[in-house]
């Protein structure tokens, strides 16, 4: 198993670039602490075409670190709203989806990384991290109110590499897909074929 390691992304354009650390192989049991790799048959993932990529710890996996402002960035929210799905608006290659919210934070992006042992104060420079926010919702007839943090990068938009084969993420087996068009039987995953409506 490899270590805990960075990857950079971005949109078509440039203008959008991001960070995320990753966990190689994924542990393809329900439960396990692993980044989760899939495609959703849900109409938002279908008509986006986005290719989920979540990091295991989404507060510290992840930084952006460009543009310099969160609102210049599009936005596109669906249904309940709690989830940005983010999109470079010069290029409109959606990037990051996120339930949560964004917070500013001053690191040394390298140490970070994992390029050097010590975080350099002479080197540090602006990001943006996610933190949890809180939702509530109905369980047993009252409000509940929890914390809430989800993030999915779009895996198309990794930068190719060693690890970052999407065509070997496949032939290893390594991507769930997910049932949540027809939730009769609740979330379902496999990994050897699409449900209904979802793609390869």
């Amino acid at each position: 198993m490899s270590a805990h390691k960075a990857y950079p992304g971005s949109c078509h354009c440039g203008d959008v670039k991001y960070q995320i650390r990753l966990k190689f192989p994924p542990i393809m049991e329900r439960g396990g602490e692993s980044i989760r790799i899939y495609k959703c048959n849900c109409t938002t993932c279908q008509k986006m075409g986005y290719f989920h990529c979540r990091p295991i710890n989404p507060a510290e996996d992840f930084i952006l670190t460009s543009p310099a402002t969160i609102e210049e960035l599009g936005d596109y929210r669906t249904f309940s709203k709690k989830q940005g799905w983010y999109f470079c608006k010069k290029c409109g290659v959606r990037i990051v989806g996120l339930g949560g919210d964004w917070e500013r934070a001053e690191l040394d992006v390298e140490h970070w990384a994992g390029a050097k042992e010590e975080a350099d104060p002479g080197k540090l420079q602006q990001v943006w991290k996610t933190k949890a926010t809180t939702i509530t919702t109905k369980e047993n007839g009252k409000d509940e109110t929890k914390p809430f943090h989800y993030l999915s990068v779009n895996a198309v938009t990794l930068e190719p590499g060693e690890d970052i084969d999407l065509k070997k993420w496949h032939e290893n087996g390594w991507i769930f897909y997910v049932e949540n068009l027809d939730k009769k039987n609740g979330t379902q995953l496999r990994v050897s074929e699409p449900f209904k409506g979802g793609m390869y």
